[in-house]
């Protein structure tokens, strides 16, 4: 296969998540893809279709679990990052997933599975929030928002024009009509529960990033080398102090790595797979 080919896809439901995934023709690893938020797992397609991963042997599935993409969630379900740590674990246990990657909003949920220290596998989180502070200021204001009853509700309805003037300048011109689209599958009650709970974590731990350096997990944080979202001198230091924790600048990208330089990213996956599990950088 050139390295102009792609990989076909293929796409299948289960136990509430819909998945699209690649078909390499031997699996040596088993990789796990999940979105940012607003987004979903067609944010992946370029990175899937990939050639680097079937030839690696990465079996690499970008999923939307309940939530996102307009998929129903279970009674009682709360949104919180929590909730979705628990989620992708069962999933990764299900599936055998062996890498754990995680776009922003999913970055963060792989913040929380690190801390935890029930995952046995790797993590490639890309372009997380540490603090609250490090958010998009835009973000920080809808979250605020959120929280007063009728201006949140009135702020949520008109989200859309907003969002689409945001996205212009930062998702690739020839796929901006199609990802765009993905970004308003969600209903807005489920987008502002989702950020709600986000920004509820990011103020209970304060400092995630001496959170995540405690981990014992093998873990890479990715960030573009102009990407939007902050991160603080004390941030860095943390990550860097971290015995299993190795910082990865991707030349070329802002805060959408997956679809500035998706194959950048994909070189990341195929080099975090091969790693042992648990061994530091």
């Amino acid at each position: 296969m050139t390295a102009t080919q792609h990989q076909p896809l293929r796409r299948r439901e289960q136990d509430g998540w819909a998945i699209i995934e690649n078909e390499p023709a031997t699996v040596r690893h088993r990789v796990l893809m999940l979105p940012g938020l607003f987004c979903t797992a067609e944010f992946y397609t370029a990175m899937l279709a990939d050639p680097a991963l079937a030839q690696a042997g990465v079996l690499a599935m970008a999923a939307d679990p309940p939530g996102f993409a307009g998929r129903p969630v279970p009674s009682g379900f709360d949104y919180s990052i929590e909730r979705y740590a628990d989620l992708v674990e069962e999933f990764a246990a299900r599936e055998a997933v062996d890498v754990i990657v995680g776009h922003s909003y999913f970055a963060n949920v792989g913040i929380e599975i690190a801390a935890r220290g029930d995952y046995p596998g790797r993590l490639l989180l890309l372009s997380p929030s540490f603090s609250r502070d490090d958010e998009e200021h835009d973000l920080i204001a809808l979250d605020e928002a959120g929280h007063v009853p009728v201006v949140g509700t009135l702020v949520w309805l008109g989200i859309n024009p907003t969002l689409k003037k945001g996205m212009r300048d930062r998702l690739p011109s020839d796929r901006f009509n199609e990802l765009f689209a993905q970004m308003k599958r969600n209903p807005h009650a489920a987008n502002r529960r989702l950020v709600a709970g986000f920004f509820d974590n990011l103020r209970r731990h304060g400092d995630l990033a001496s959170r995540l350096a405690g981990t014992g997990n093998t873990v890479w944080v990715g960030r573009g080398d102009r990407d939007e979202v902050g991160f603080t001198a004390q941030e860095q230091a943390a990550i860097a102090a971290a015995p299993h924790v190795t910082l990865k600048t991707i030349s070329g990208a802002a805060h959408f790595s997956i679809t500035d330089t998706p194959h950048e990213v994909v070189e990341l996956v195929r080099a975090l797979a091969d790693r042992p599990a648990g061994t530091g950088p």
